[in-house]
């Protein structure tokens, strides 16, 4: 009897949790398309192609909203069984609070499972190819993404980049300089193209110099750089945090480490992904005290209210400790943990006033 009554719990859960999810979907493809308008008919992107970028990126927007969708579903569910009486039923037949965190936290680990297989698996590569794709046809030609690097075209000059780190810094940049006839004057290659300030500056640089019958080489510690980047153009080969899987997230985080650079915003990016599994079951975990505790006092519609309202708090406190990681330099795990012992000791809190009710 116990283990059927396990699996109705299950199914219940995971049937509002795809609820949730399916309008919860349809509603960011709205907005997203919404926002979308305002890029369309810059260079070659129309609206087929905002359509294509919208589809491509909603599975990453949507693996970023998982702890609250998880934790709407589990208050639907519950909501569902409490509205029937059937909760009422269940909790008197023997059924105790420890077992129902049980069959909840069952239902959940499956739909988090789920949820992060596509979430760093697939998401963040469908990601990164709509912007590509949306950033290729806005700039028209003027920028390529190709498997060997970036190519830039700014006056009479083809410039290769072989990395971009961030929209700040560039790696292995060649500028080729031609003349109004199409002739090479010059190449340079620096090591790397950073900005400093509100000026881009090329460093380590081997400048070749082409003459009718010769060429020159000259080696230059920095070297400004005089051609204007389109803002546009810098998006171009850049590839957003969240458009990382958490293996490359730890590659670059490393990179930035050996050259000296700020890595907290990308190492608090890491620890929040790589704990938000644990935080969508503390989230899920939240639920069953909440909705056991007005189970017949409070409306669906109240307690969905109550559960955004708690998502809202979760946002907010995600991003603004993300800005005081990045600004103030503070430990990026610690800026992640902080979220998930709140909500776990609140849980434990509202757990132990029900068993001792």
């Amino acid at each position: 009897m116990i283990h059927i009554l396990d699996r109705y719990i299950s199914k219940v859960i995971m049937l509002a949790t795809g609820l949730i999810t399916l309008i919860v979907a349809s509603v960011m493809l709205l907005i997203m398309l919404l926002q979308e308008l305002k890029t369309i008919g810059s260079g070659d992107y129309e609206i087929g192609q905002a359509i294509y970028f919208v589809l491509l990126r909603l599975p990453n927007e949507l693996y970023h909203f998982a702890p609250i969708l998880v934790l709407l579903g589990s208050i639907v569910g519950l909501s569902i069984l409490s509205s029937y009486r059937e909760l009422a039923v269940i909790r008197t037949s023997g059924f105790s609070v420890a077992r129902m965190i049980y069959s909840v936290l069952g239902a959940a680990l499956v739909l988090v499972f789920f949820m992060s297989a596509i979430g760093e698996l697939f998401a963040p590569r469908l990601s990164y190819h709509a912007t590509m794709h949306k950033e290729n046809a806005r700039n028209a030609g003027q920028a390529v993404v190709t498997a060997a690097g970036v190519w830039f075209h700014v006056d009479n000059n083809f410039i290769h980049v072989q990395r971009v780190v961030k929209r700040q810094l560039l790696e292995g940049v060649t500028r080729y300089q031609f003349d109004n006839q199409h002739r090479l004057q010059a190449a340079y290659f620096a090591k790397t193209l950073s900005l400093q300030g509100e000026a881009w500056q090329m460093n380590d640089v081997v400048k070749t110099t082409f003459y009718d019958n010769q060429t020159k080489s000259q080696s230059y510690s920095h070297i400004p750089w005089d051609l204007q980047f389109h803002p546009n153009l810098l998006n171009v080969g850049v590839i957003d945090a969240n458009e990382m899987s958490l293996s490359k997230l730890n590659t670059l985080i490393r990179y930035l480490k050996q050259n000296g650079l700020q890595s907290n915003e990308y190492q608090y990016e890491f620890w929040q992904r790589l704990l938000q599994p644990i935080l969508s079951l503390i989230m899920v975990f939240l639920t069953i005290p909440f909705v056991l505790s007005t189970l017949n006092t409070a409306t669906l519609a109240w307690r969905l209210m109550m559960g955004i309202l708690i998502g809202f708090i979760f946002f907010i406190s995600n991003a603004f400790l993300g800005q005081l990681c990045i600004v103030y330099q503070l430990p990026a795990f610690l800026a992640a943990l902080l979220p998930l012992l709140l909500f776990a000791m609140i849980g434990l809190v509202l757990i132990n006033k029900i068993k001792y009710a």
